[in-house]
C-alpha cells in the first residue's frame, strides 16, 4: 500500500511537472516579439539595434524599468546618439523619474548645446516639473539659434500661461502661428484662452485649427464644447455626432451630447447617449449619474438609485449622486 501510495506521488509529480513546463512554454509563446528580441539578443548581446528595439518593447508595455535598463546599456555601447537620450528620457518621465529624466536631456545638451529637438525636449520637461524659469531660459537660447522657431514660441506660450502672464502668452501663440500656419496646438491655446476671456474670437481659432485637419478630434470637441457653452445646441450636436463618426469610443461626446438632450427634455436621446457612455466607460461615474437622473426624470427611482450608487462606489465623493440619493430615500 505505502508504495503504492510512493508511486502515485511519484505520477503526480511526474504530471505536475510535465504540466508547468507546458504551462511555462505557454507563457513564452504568449509573447513571441519578446520572445523572438530575446533569442537575436542571446546571440548578439552588444547588438545596439536589438536592444534598443527591445528597450521600446518594454516601454510600450509598461515595464519601464526593464526599458530603463536596456536603454542604460545601449548609451554604454553608443554614448553619442541624441536619440537615445531622447528615449531613456522618455523612459524615466514615463515611470515617474522626473529628476533622472531631465538629467539625461542635461547631458545630451552637453554634447550637443546646439541641438534645437534636444533642447525643446529639455525646456518641455523643464515646464513639465513646474520649472517655468529654467523653461524659458532654455527656449531663449533656442530662439537664439533659430529666431523664427514656432515650437519654441509656442513652448514660451505654454509658459506664459501657466505663469497667469497672458498677454505674453498669447503673443508668443501668435506668433507661433505667424511662423507656421498649421500649428494645430497653438491655435486650440489661442481658442482656449480666447473663450476662458468670453471672446467670441475662440470660435475662429478652433475653426482655423480644423481647416488644417478637418478629422482632428481635440479641435471638434473644443468647438463643440464651445458651442454648448454658448447656448448654439444644434451646432454643438452636428459637432458631436462629427467626433463620433470618426472615434466611436469617444466618451466626451456621448455624455455631452446626452446633457444637451436633457436640455431640450429629450429623454430617450439623453438616455441612449448615456448608456452608451456607461457601456465603453464602465468606471465612468458620470455617465451612470446622468443616466440615473434620467430615470429619475422618467420617474424610475429604482433603476436612478443603482446609477446614483455605482456613481458613488466609483467617485465616493460626488456630492450630486449623495444628492440625488437623499432626494430619493426621502
Amino acid at each position: 500500500m505505502k508504495i503504492f501510495l510512493i508511486s502515485l506521488i511519484v505520477l503526480i509529480s511526474i504530471f505536475s511537472c510535465k504540466n508547468d513546463k507546458e504551462n511555462k512554454k505557454v507563457v513564452i509563446s504568449s509573447d513571441p516579439t519578446l520572445e523572438q528580441l530575446n533569442k537575436l539578443i542571446e546571440a548578439s548581446p552588444n547588438d545596439v539595434k536589438l536592444l534598443y528595439e527591445r528597450a521600446k518593447y518594454f516601454n510600450k508595455n509598461e515595464k519601464y524599468i526593464k526599458a530603463i535598463l536596456d536603454m542604460k546599456k545601449v548609451l554604454k555601447l553608443d554614448s553619442l546618439n541624441p536619440v537615445y537620450y531622447h528615449s531613456l528620457a522618455d523612459y524615466y518621465l514615463d515611470n515617474a523619474e522626473s529628476r533622472y529624466a531631465i538629467n539625461t536631456m542635461e547631458k545630451v545638451v552637453m554634447l550637443y548645446p546646439e541641438r534645437i529637438p534636444s533642447l525643446l525636449k529639455l525646456s518641455e520637461f523643464y515646464f513639465i516639473v513646474k520649472n517655468y524659469e529654467k523653461s524659458i531660459n532654455t527656449i531663449n537660447s533656442i530662439l537664439y539659434l533659430s529666431p523664427d522657431n514656432p515650437e519654441a514660441y509656442f513652448m514660451l506660450g505654454v509658459n506664459f500661461k501657466e505663469m497667469n502672464q497672458l498677454g505674453k502668452a498669447k503673443n508668443s501663440f501668435l506668433t507661433a502661428v505667424e511662423n507656421n500656419p498649421e500649428h494645430i496646438d497653438a491655435w486650440l491655446q489661442l481658442g482656449k484662452m480666447a473663450e476662458e476671456q468670453n471672446d467670441s474670437t475662440a470660435e475662429t481659432y478652433y475653426k482655423n485649427a480644423l481647416l488644417i485637419d478637418k478629422d482632428n478630434v481635440e479641435a471638434l470637441h473644443y468647438l463643440a464644447f464651445y458651442y454648448q457653452n454658448n447656448g448654439k445646441l444644434q451646432q454643438a450636436l452636428d459637432t458631436y455626432k462629427k467626433i463620433i463618426l470618426i472615434d466611436h469610443s469617444y466618451i466626451a461626446s456621448y455624455l455631452n451630447s446626452g446633457i444637451i438632450y436633457l436640455k431640450q427634455d429629450s429623454l430617450k436621446k439623453a438616455f441612449d447617449n448615456f448608456n452608451i457612455t456607461v457601456n465603453i466607460a464602465k468606471t465612468n461615474p458620470k455617465g451612470y449619474y446622468y443616466r440615473g437622473f434620467t430615470h429619475y426624470l422618467e420617474k424610475n427611482n429604482k433603476a436612478a438609485k443603482l446609477d446614483f450608487e455605482q456613481a458613488l462606489k466609483l467617485n465616493p465623493d460626488y456630492e450630486e449622486a449623495k444628492q440625488m440619493l437623499k432626494k430619493i430615500e426621502n
